[in-house]
């Protein structure tokens, strides 16, 4: 009897425990989901690029002189307009005071002819004038009285010629006078003042040369940057165009990298790119600078079939210099068409290949999940692109991204948290 008893009691705990398996294993499995959406593909290009200057000139002497003094050193950093060498300027400035002179004597001379003729001068000419007149008179008084002398026979043919050449002479002489005051009546003549004017302006440019020499004996920075190289020294005669400096601006810089012939088509002027300058030291976060593709080289390199593409990086300061290899991020004109994109950790890799689980939401009712394979595609940060059959997944669905590991088709699920 005991026996029996043992027995049935033994079958009442298997049953029991039976019905609780079997309402665990339909219970709902606790799931968190994401949204399945449509993007845009965006493809990023990686290449090593190194950082190059805006702009490097060769700075050379624009006038002959002996070098008097230097500014600078090689590695200085430079603001614009900084002078960096001075030629000697002692003859030109003796030159220019010379000039000086010569302009303030043809602006004194215009001067005088622009106001006219002094009323003295005038005055001194009317009077030359007048005795000119009285010496006419009485020479041609004296020639009539030498001439009725000549006919009577009382003087002789020379005493004649040399009476009427005196009054000839007296005549001459008073047309001259004449002429003289009227020339000071009517003032300078227009032509002169006009060459008058000329002169002076003559005068001042010759000035202005001088004094641009001068300031071209003065050797500036044409932009901000550094001294990378000097090519001469105190007491060394320059000829002009002889090389004195090299300089490199300071900011922005260009970073040159050179694009693989595949990814030609697919970068445009304009592209925004990231530039990483990596720090070696560990632990120490990498520099990071944003830039922008200004020019694309459209002839490659023939050995190399590469084609060069300069980026604009505004980055001041020496952390970034001239030489330094860096890694470049282009991201690329995004493509007219569209994918589907779900989270990485959506995908489940199985035997039969890649899947993922979509939930299935009926009103009310219990929400069940279902299988559906996929192909992946290109990764756009934590998204992945997938292909997949037509109608099998669209953007909006809710994606298992975490608890997809043991799930069946038609398996009961309770979202608990959604991305």
């Amino acid at each position: 009897m005991k026996r029996f008893t043992f027995i049935l009691c033994v079958i009442w705990i298997l049953a029991l425990a039976s019905l609780s398996f079997a309402q665990k294993k339909n219970a709902p499995s606790p799931v968190r989901v994401a949204k399945a959406q449509t993007l845009s593909p965006r493809e990023i290009i990686k290449l090593p690029g190194t950082v190059i200057p805006w702009a490097s000139t060769r700075l050379a002497a624009e006038i002959d002189g002996r070098v008097e003094s230097i500014h600078v050193r090689e590695g200085q950093f430079v603001k614009k307009g900084t002078p960096l060498l001075q030629l000697r300027t002692v003859p030109l400035e003796l030159e220019r005071a010379l000039s000086l002179a010569e302009a303030k004597r043809e602006e004194t001379l215009l001067l005088e002819l622009k106001n006219g003729t002094r009323v003295e001068t005038i005055e001194a000419a009317r009077f030359a004038k007048d005795q000119a007149l009285a010496r006419v008179r009485l020479a041609d008084s004296d020639l009539k009285r030498i001439k009725q002398l000549y006919e009577e026979g009382v003087v002789s043919l020379d005493d004649y010629d040399r009476s009427k050449s005196e009054a000839e002479s007296a005549l001459a002489e008073l047309q001259e006078k004449e002429e003289v005051l009227k020339e000071h009546m009517a003032g300078p003549r227009i032509e002169k003042i006009k060459q008058a004017d000329a002169n002076l302006e003559a005068a001042r440019a010759r000035i202005k040369i001088i004094e641009d020499n001068i300031d071209r004996a003065t050797l500036k920075a044409p932009f901000n940057g550094y001294i990378v190289s000097k090519q001469t020294e105190v007491g060394e005669w320059l000829e002009t165009g002889d090389p004195a400096f090299g300089i490199t601006s300071a900011y922005p810089v260009k970073v040159e990298v050179d694009l693989p012939q595949f990814h030609y088509n697919s970068i445009r002027v304009g592209n925004s790119a990231k530039i990483t300058l990596e720090n070696p030291k560990t632990g120490t976060k990498s520099k990071e600078y944003k830039g922008r593709i200004i020019e694309i080289v459209t002839s490659a390199d023939p050995n190399s079939r590469t084609f060069p593409v300069r980026i604009r990086v505004n980055a001041s300061g020496s952390k970034i210099a001239h030489g330094m290899l860096v890694n470049v991020e282009i991201y690329p004109t995004a493509k007219t068409g569209k994918r589907l994109y779900v989270p990485k950790d959506a995908l489940v890799q199985s035997p039969k290949g890649t899947t993922l689980w979509v939930v299935e939401t009926k009103g009310n009712k219990k929400n069940t999940v279902r299988e559906v394979p996929v192909t992946p595609g290109k990764m756009e940060g934590n998204l992945i692109s997938v292909d997949f059959k037509k109608k099998a997944l669209k953007s909006g669905n809710l994606v298992v991204v975490q608890g997809n590991e043991r799930l069946k088709p038609g398996a009961p699920v309770t979202i608990v948290k959604q991305k």
